[in-house]
Parts: C-alpha cells; sequence; structure tokens
C-alpha cells in the first residue's frame, strides 16, 4: 500500500485505524493510542529499511459516541497527527443524532474540530444531501472519500459526491484506504475528477495545502 501511494504521488498520510476493532462500539476492543504509536514506530522503521519515501502520521477514525468522547478525555484517542486540534468523527450509518451537537460542542470547548469522515456514503446524507450543511454549521468539516467520487462505491454514492462538492460541503479529499485492491491509497484520478467540478486549483488544495493545515494543527480550510 506504501509503494502504491508512492507511485501516485502521495508523500504524506495519516493512517487512521477505527478506534474500535469492530463494528460495535466495544470497550475490550479498543485500538489503544499508545499501541497505535508503538505500530507507527515499527512501520516508519520498515518504510525507511524499504527505502520507501513516505510519512506516516498518526490518526484514528472516531465514531460518535459518548465512550469515544470519554476516551478522549482520557487521552486514550488519537487526534490527527496526536495535534489535538483535530479529530475523525464518523457518524453512525442510519443516522444523524441528536447528541451530535453536544458532542461537536463539547469537542470545540477542547480546541478540537470534528472531520466527518465519508458523509457521502451516509443513507440519510444520501437521501437529503443538505442534511449535511446542518453537519457543517456545527463548525465541523467533511471528509469525501477519492472512490466514492469516481465510482468505487456504485452511481448513487458518485452522483451524491458530486452534489456535496458543488455546493460547496466538502473540505478535503481523502484515500481512506483499506488494502491494496478493493479500497488503495490512490488519489490522482479522484482530484482530476475534482477539478472539473471546482477547477484544479481548489481541487489541488483539498489533499495538498487544506490537509498540511490539519496535520500542522493551524486553522483550515
Amino acid at each position: 500500500m506504501a509503494r502504491l501511494a508512492v507511485a501516485d504521488g502521495i508523500r504524506v498520510m495519516v493512517a487512521t485505524p477505527h478506534l474500535f476493532k469492530r463494528k460495535i462500539i466495544d470497550l475490550d476492543a479498543l485500538n489503544e493510542k499508545r499501541v497505535i504509536l508503538e505500530h507507527l514506530d515499527t512501520f516508519r522503521d520498515r518504510l525507511a529499511a524499504e527505502g520507501i519515501d513516505l510519512e506516516i502520521l498518526p490518526g484514528c477514525d472516531v465514531p460518535l459516541s459518548p465512550e469515544a468522547l470519554r476516551l478522549l478525555e482520557e487521552d486514550r484517542v488519537l487526534t490527527v497527527n496526536d495535534g489535538k486540534r483535530y479529530l475523525l468523527l464518523e457518524l453512525p450509518d442510519f443516522s444523524i443524532p441528536p447528541a451530535l451537537e453536544d458532542i461537536c460542542f463539547r469537542l470545540q470547548c477542547r480546541g478540537i474540530t470534528p472531520i466527518i469522515t465519508h458523509p457521502e456514503r451516509h443513507l440519510i446524507i444520501q437521501e437529503w444531501p443538505d442534511r449535511l450543511r446542518r453537519v457543517i454549521d456545527l463548525g465541523c468539516l467533511a471528509q469525501l472519500t477519492a472512490s466514492s467520487l469516481t465510482g468505487g462505491f456504485g452511481r448513487q454514492v458518485a452522483k451524491v459526491s458530486r452534489q456535496l462538492v458543488r455546493k460547496g460541503y466538502i473540505h478535503l479529499l481523502a484515500s481512506d484506504a483499506h488494502d491494496p485492491h478493493h479500497r488503495p491509497p490512490r488519489l490522482s484520478k479522484a482530484v482530476s475528477e475534482l477539478s472539473k467540478l471546482v477547477g484544479p486549483e481548489r481541487a489541488r488544495a483539498m489533499v495538498t495545502q487544506i490537509p498540511q493545515k490539519i496535520i500542522r494543527g493551524e486553522p483550515a480550510p
């Protein structure tokens, strides 16, 4: 996967394993911050040994839940690059809970901006794309999965992705890579599609300048 990323022009990636090892919220199946950082150090050594010019930074994909918020307060959850400024936040598959407003408020009180991951694949947002506007109004950013835009998740998701981009609801593009074959770490094809919708300069910013600001903990976009 690292070699594929470099071949596609990617030089920096944030590794964002799910907070819980299974789909359900299970405190006995937690990807602890400490363990993620240990694995990251091992992987960095391997990249250096293989001569792969890819910088890997820590992160975590966090489900919207009071449990996750409590773990964050205990410093057991990784924010993006452990900077305590941005947090990847995943909505439940079938709902936008009323608790979202309170959780976003509590995160922002800690100086943390939530980044909503793959909203284009959320069933409610697919049906009513303007629901994402309400989420953004809470102070969140929105991150689109690259392969959603290029048809990797089907026509409907691609259509919704284009709608969200055109409405200005999407702030950054990510590979959301899971494996080398079905969900590889590639961005270039999606950036080409994105350029047709928002222009090449804005498309480029969504995979370079804006992510860079987030990694550095600077105001974005």
